[in-house]
């Protein structure tokens, strides 16, 4: 898997998908979720307000061919309500957007951190929950592993973060060299 992080505008993320992580009890959603909402004209709001989408913990929400953004799919990935947000939500979260993403047969995807700066959890945290998450589901597959393009969206500011989240994902998971992170290292050095 190759993993790198884009710190362009989120709706500027040139990949086929762009997963997100959507809470019950945010309405309406923040953080990019939010940005990409605002992008939409409200649409995930008013499907919200419809009981279309909900949020609730591994809802998953499918919107193809969005518009105003750069991605042929919007996958929405339902995290429960924020103060039962933790790691292992995240981790199966994760485990779960892999195994939509491969559904889909797509091998690339993008996807935000979800919770940063709105939870407890640490940034590093959530960035080895998240990576942790897709390697353990596309591992049961090698061939997918080393097809598949993943790409952090989130804002420069955060780099330190998110390379010691995948510092402690690569010290914590014995994977080889099946992740290759050279291109998030090589930003932050």
């Amino acid at each position: 898997m190759q993993l790198t992080l884009s710190t362009e505008s989120p709706d500027q993320v040139l990949h086929k998908c762009l997963a997100l992580g959507i809470f019950s009890d945010e309405k309406p959603p923040r953080g990019i979720c939010g940005f990409i909402d605002w992008r939409l004209n409200g649409f995930i709001s008013r499907e919200i307000k419809q009981g279309r989408i909900s949020g609730e913990f591994q809802e998953k929400v499918v919107i193809p061919f969005p518009g105003r953004i750069h991605t042929e799919i919007l996958l929405l990935c339902g995290l429960g309500k924020l103060p039962e947000f933790n790691y292992d939500r995240l981790y199966t979260a994760a485990y779960d957007i892999a195994g939509a993403v491969d559904g889909m047969l797509l091998t690339d995807f993008a996807f935000d951190l979800p919770g940063e700066n709105r939870s407890s959890l640490s940034l590093a945290g959530i960035t080895e929950s998240m990576v942790t998450g897709f390697f353990d589901y596309l591992s049961r597959d090698i061939a997918k592993l080393a097809g598949m393009n993943a790409c952090i969206v989130s804002s420069a500011a955060n780099g330190k973060e998110i390379t010691t989240g995948i510092q402690r994902f690569k010290s914590n998971v014995k994977d080889m060299g099946s992740v290759d992170v050279s291109a998030i290292e090589d930003s932050f050095a």
